[in-house]
């Protein structure tokens, strides 16, 4: 239940450029989330890809502690949208793009992550 497999994680190439293309978005600072609905053929509801930028976080070890940050908040809060997405058979795409030049801290990105899924 409060896991974060490799199934539920966003990597097809083509599934990306749709979700960046057709997807809708909202931002809530320190993020922006893309999303897009897709039908459901694996019985995997929720695929999720998390995006720090280079560009604003130049370190790889800042940009991978936020990383891990927005994970963990992500795997604890997603069991709210999955019933929902399982009673309409759908699968929801969504990419989450923080948009920082400083590392925030958890409990504020925790915060953040759980209004973004509401």
């Amino acid at each position: 239940m409060f896991q974060f497999p490799k199934k539920q994680k966003l990597c097809n190439k083509k599934a990306i450029e749709r979700l960046f293309i057709n997807g809708q978005y909202i931002s809530v600072k320190p993020f922006r989330a893309i999303w897009d609905f897709e039908k459901n053929h694996d019985n995997i509801f929720l695929k999720a890809l998390i995006v720090v930028s280079k560009k604003r976080l130049k370190l790889a070890v800042d940009r991978n502690t936020v990383k891990r940050r927005i994970k963990e908040s992500y795997r604890l809060h997603k069991n709210k949208l999955e019933p929902h997405l399982e009673r309409s058979n759908q699968q929801l795409h969504l990419a989450i793009i923080y948009q920082q030049e400083e590392i925030l801290d958890y409990m504020l990105l925790d915060k953040k992550i759980n209004l973004l899924l509401k």
